[in-house]
């Protein structure tokens, strides 16, 4: 039995990873209506069930170790929530976890779950900048995603990640489907407010508020330039390392400060270099990965994807 009083998040953001959850997550927690989980990625929900001999990738390993795990300390995330309309979270784990939906249900039958899905070709090429950012590459060739004997196949970021229809048809079958919003990263670059409005009435909170810094792109991936100044400026850097030693309040404030928040990410993009992904190499992973599987997407969310598949 708990200790904490059970305070729960009303939604859910399950995904998927580079399509743009870091944005959603800091926009949301600005509105006056909206708690936002003060952890991003707590993960609860993916890993409740698991333990650590389950894993067997270091990545997976350390990733299950840095995540909220037990409900009481899931439950202390939302002690501050009462107050507010609904109460979130974003975990990409949530769309993939081989226990998230038994987890949700278990916990949470009526919360609303949002997923954000991006062109998969770009979304893992994307992961494989942000992978380069913190160097961990899977391996040093993007072009070995092809081998599914490797690491790319096996990790379930990366490849299959971007399997929507497979990830996502399981929650059609388990949730009520008016209770799960699809949105799509095209449409946040394009109409950022409109796709927050979106949002909010599916979220019943007030509409037309409008967020600060929605010109700024959050969680840029890309070849380290400077690793002198990463390591100083990075989102893990040495500033915002001592700065958490000080007061988590600290980095809170910090973050609702636009000029500063704006200053740190300009400074951290400029010491990005992103290639661009060739349009053969994403025309040639489409096609021999993810085309089937958008396609099966396509009817169970009703909506044309031609423009992912049609080169």
């Amino acid at each position: 039995m708990s200790s904490q009083k059970e305070i729960f998040p009303d939604f859910l953001v399950i995904g998927a990873g580079k399509s743009g959850t870091t944005s959603l997550d800091n926009y949301l927690r600005q509105h006056p209506e909206i708690f936002m989980c003060p952890v991003k990625e707590p993960n609860f929900f993916a890993y409740e069930k698991h333990k650590v001999s389950d894993f067997t990738l270091q990545e997976d390993i350390y990733h299950y170790e840095h995540s909220v795990t037990q409900l009481d300390d899931y439950l202390e995330l939302f002690r501050d929530s009462e107050r507010f309309k609904v109460r979130g979270e974003v975990s990409n784990t949530y769309l993939y976890g081989k226990y998230s939906i038994e987890t949700i249900k278990k916990y949470v039958p009526e919360a609303k779950l949002i997923a954000i899905f991006r062109q998969p070709a770009e979304r893992l090429y994307s992961r494989y900048l942000h992978l380069a950012r913190e160097n961990q590459l899977p391996t040093e060739n993007f072009e070995d995603a092809f081998d599914r004997e490797t690491i790319w196949w096996q990790r379930p970021d990366l490849v299959r990640e971007g399997f929507y229809f497979k990830n996502l048809s399981p929650f059609y079958e388990q949730f009520d489907p008016r209770k799960i919003k699809i949105l799509f990263y095209e449409d946040l670059k394009k109409n950022v407010e409109g796709l927050l409005r979106e949002i909010f009435t599916f979220l019943e909170v007030d509409p037309a508020f409008t967020p600060d810094n929605t010109h700024v792109v959050f969680n840029q991936s890309g070849h380290i330039k400077n690793k002198a100044v990463h390591r100083l400026i990075g989102a893990n850097g040495m500033i915002i390392n001592t700065l958490k030693k000080i007061s988590p309040a600290v980095i809170r404030q910090a973050k609702k400060i636009d000029f500063i928040q704006h200053g740190l990410i300009k400074m951290r993009s400029r010491n990005l270099e992103r290639p661009p992904l060739s349009p053969e190499m994403k025309e040639r992973l489409t096609r021999e990965i993810y085309q089937e599987d958008i396609q099966k997407l396509e009817k169970l969310i009703q909506k044309d994807l031609k423009h992912w598949y049609t080169f």
